[in-house]
């Protein structure tokens, strides 16, 4: 149902950037802001950005309206928005293009309703299965939920993986003719370090859906019973964590939920395998390249891990591994948003 958008657009434009976080800050949609505004500039367009800064200490939905404040006032003469986030920064910018009468393309690649539910009260249901029964949401996620309704009715939309775009197409009702997908960067190869050790990284976000008590626990079963393999966790700055990376026996993504993980490219770029949740827009792709596990079933966690301790089974990863080859640079990624924004002018034009 989504349509994959592959024209290029070299007509210079002023391009807002809107985003909650950016570098040196880290995470996915900073990597992402920076890269689509050094492809742009590249090719001759203007990219401003607006970040939240320091609009955080505010309430919520206190912040968002200025937030739009701060987004109405540079989007002055601009000819498209792209939003980097769908609750905090999409809707405002949604609302900001509205009002401008510029198209508005939102990057989509995680469900804020569904995270802030598990979160609070740590029900860890699959994103899939969130949607299927009726949930006893708070006020401030029913209100997220139709606030990101409203916005996905107005806006252009560059899903990351068509994995999510179906998980949202009945209960909010997308319209397909606004579904687009515009996957993920996948850089250039890097060298694996000679000198690699027998770690499984397990690194990211201490929260509850990241799920490393239950992988840790099945980690000492694994070892307990004959694995000799080590376990290293924390958060590092991405430099840093790719370097680790490079040196690393696996990466783990034991999640229960993980739409497109960055860990799972940077893990093929460095030649490592992964252990990853099988409720992933990554599982089936990848799905020969890592060890795809039941987040929620601690045996099969454990039995992945053993999986991937065994010299045979770890040599065809890393073999499949090596003979994968695709690369998708920020430049990609921007001429797709590019051809999408443009299409939200002109529809002939795609």
């Amino acid at each position: 149902m989504a349509r994959r958008i592959f024209v290029r657009y070299s007509i210079p434009m002023r391009i807002i950037i809107a985003t909650g976080i950016y570098p040196p800050e880290v995470g996915g949609p900073a990597l992402y802001a920076k890269g689509v505004k050094e492809s742009l500039e590249r090719s001759g367009h203007d990219a401003p950005v607006v970040l939240f800064g320091g609009l955080r200490k505010y309430p919520s939905g206190v912040r968002h309206l200025l937030y739009a404040i701060k987004l109405w006032r540079v989007a002055s003469g601009a000819d498209a928005i792209f939003a980097f986030d769908t609750y905090s920064v999409g809707v405002p910018a949604t609302l900001v293009a509205k009002l401008r009468r510029v198209p508005v393309v939102i990057r989509i690649g995680g469900d804020f309703v569904w995270e802030s539910y598990a979160e609070r009260t740590k029900d860890l249901v699959p994103l899939p299965d969130f949607y299927r029964v009726s949930r006893d949401l708070n006020r401030k996620e029913r209100i997220a939920f139709k606030l990101v309704a409203w916005m996905l009715r107005h806006a252009e939309l560059a899903f990351n993986t068509s994995w999510l775009a179906d998980i949202w197409h009945e209960p909010y009702h997308l319209d397909d003719s606004r579904v687009h997908v515009v996957e993920n960067m996948i850089g250039e190869r890097l060298q694996r370090n000679t000198t690699t050790d027998r770690s499984i990284l397990l690194y990211g976000r201490q929260i509850a859906l990241k799920n490393t008590a239950a992988f840790r626990s099945a980690f000492e079963k694994a070892r307990a019973d004959g694995v000799d393999l080590d376990l290293e966790e924390g958060m590092v700055p991405y430099p840093e964590l790719i370097e680790k990376m490079r040196a690393s026996y696996a990466v783990a993504i034991p999640s229960i939920s993980e739409v497109a993980p960055n860990s799972v490219i940077d893990a093929l770029r460095c030649g490592v395998p992964f252990i990853l949740t099988k409720y992933s827009g990554y599982a089936e792709k990848y799905k020969d390249m890592g060890i795809i596990v039941d987040p929620l079933d601690k045996s099969d966690l454990t039995q992945g891990i053993t999986k991937l301790a065994d010299p045979a089974t770890y040599a065809r990863l890393c073999a499949n591994i090596a003979a994968y080859t695709e690369v998708r640079t920020y430049d990609d990624i921007a001429h797709e948003m590019l051809a999408i924004s443009n299409g939200g002018l002109r529809k002939s034009h795609i």
